[in-house]
């Protein structure tokens, strides 16, 4: 659909709110690693801005058979932050984006070869995905809530009053009204939220002021450089990982918003474009991009997947990053009101895994395949940062302590090995059982 620009706005502005901390606080994370200074990291966030733009309009209005055709929201992504980080602090930033060129041409070679490959990849697999990506986003949610765990205000009653505020407004626009306002109620909740703690003191405009009306990006602004080739199978690792989070996120997107499983063509030129943008964002110091499960969450809500309301998103993002001024402006939104404003979206996104995995029969394969996954990657992510993992190299570490990790792991080599049983023959060897 075509909504007009009065309607297709808010809604937009909800996907920019969605992904906006997120993204600035990946270049945040690898700048600091790396050393870099606060000139850097604002440039790098400029930077990842205007390729979340570039890689999702990729996405929107594909380059022949790269491109999916779906409104998903790519950006620079969490996943390859656990092998990155190490990196940037040994090579420095020449030396992740030399790591993140290998990271996009094994990204192209197997988006070419997902759509292929999706019969491994079947619902209770993805499903599974979807599920373990929505639980492993409430803490994240809670943490914004009670003012950003970085904050030295962290945990302070007055966060918690303007999150629960937020979270009551969202649940009112949704819940209690109807049409334009009822599909903008996260952004509502919070402008309701942002007034209330501009009323508290919590909002500063001091980065504003500071900060300039253009920036032009410059290609190989940081250089490459090689890194250790003991990083190689790491990278590989992660990157698959990425890859499968991408293909569960598109798989969440038609659920949710189209109500069918994607087609292969979808998940083909999806992951194909993604491998694209990490490429062009290695020439402009850019990290990997990434689906952003968050916006996932906002189209199986709101079910609105117009690629007008996309563009506009991008549109918005393009000008964040080509002005500074304006990108800081944006920063100003506290944290809680992004938790109590993206609470529900990660709701939704729980429940869009549910979905899939209940549209299927739930046989005792399928159920131990799903509760296996979930219940170890949701218990090894408790015991990050505790002795529990401490005997295991770093690396393991940091895999054994993202859910979305183990559970399309697990997930995905249990459906290999489990015997394909249906409901009724199930039902017959338990009838033999009885009858012994």
């Amino acid at each position: 659909s075509k909504p007009p620009v009065s309607k297709a706005l808010p809604i937009s502005l909800q996907h920019i709110m969605a992904m906006f901390l997120g993204t600035v606080t990946v270049p945040i994370v690898i700048a600091g690693a790396a050393g870099a200074d606060a000139a850097t990291r604002t440039i790098m966030i400029q930077y990842s801005l205007m390729m979340s733009a570039l890689a999702t309009m990729i996405q929107v209005c594909p380059l022949g058979p790269v491109g999916s055709r779906l409104p998903v929201i790519f950006c620079a992504g969490f996943t390859c932050v656990p092998v990155f980080t190490p990196i940037a602090a040994q090579y420095g930033l020449p030396g992740v984006f030399g790591a993140q060129l290998l990271c996009a041409v094994i990204t192209i070679a197997l988006g070419f070869c997902v759509g292929r490959l999706h019969k491994f990849f079947p619902t209770v697999v993805t499903g599974t995905i979807i599920l373990s990506i929505g639980l492993s986003l409430y803490p994240i949610a809670l943490k914004y809530m009670a003012g950003n765990a970085s904050s030295p205000t962290y945990g302070q009653l007055n966060n918690w009053i303007v999150a629960f505020v937020t979270l009551a407004a969202v649940l009112f626009f949704n819940l209690m009204c109807k049409g334009v306002v009822k599909m903008a109620s996260i952004l509502l909740g919070a402008v309701v939220g942002y007034v209330l703690a501009l009323c508290m003191g919590m909002v500063h405009f001091d980065g504003v002021v500071s900060a300039s009306w253009l920036a032009v990006p410059k290609p190989f602004f940081y250089g490459m450089s090689s890194f250790d080739l003991s990083m190689v199978l790491p990278i590989l690792l992660i990157t698959i990982v990425n890859i499968m989070q991408s293909v569960g996120d598109i798989t969440g997107t038609t659920v949710g918003g189209f109500d069918r499983e994607p087609r292969s063509e979808e998940l083909t030129g999806g992951v194909a474009a993604s491998g694209i943008a990490t490429l062009v964002g290695t020439i402009f110091g850019v990290p990997v991009v990434s689906s952003f499960s968050q916006n996932v969450g906002i189209v199986s809500m709101n079910k609105v997947v117009s690629r007008r309301v996309i563009t506009i998103a991008c549109a918005i993002m393009l000008a964040l990053g080509i002005v500074p001024k304006f990108s800081a402006l944006v920063s100003t939104l506290p944290a809680p009101v992004i938790g109590g404003g993206t609470l529900i979206v990660f709701g939704m996104i729980t429940l869009t895994g549910l979905k899939l995995v209940s549209s299927e029969p739930l046989t005792a394969r399928n159920s131990t395949i799903v509760g296996v996954s979930i219940a170890l990657a949701m218990g090894l992510s408790t015991l990050e940062g505790t002795a529990a993992l401490e005997n295991f190299p770093p690396l393991a570490q940091a895999l054994l302590s993202k859910p979305v990790v183990v559970a399309g792991v697990m997930s995905f080599l249990l459906n290999l090995l489990a015997p394909g049983k249906t409901v009724d023959e199930e039902a017959r060897e338990r009838a033999a059982l009885d009858a012994e």
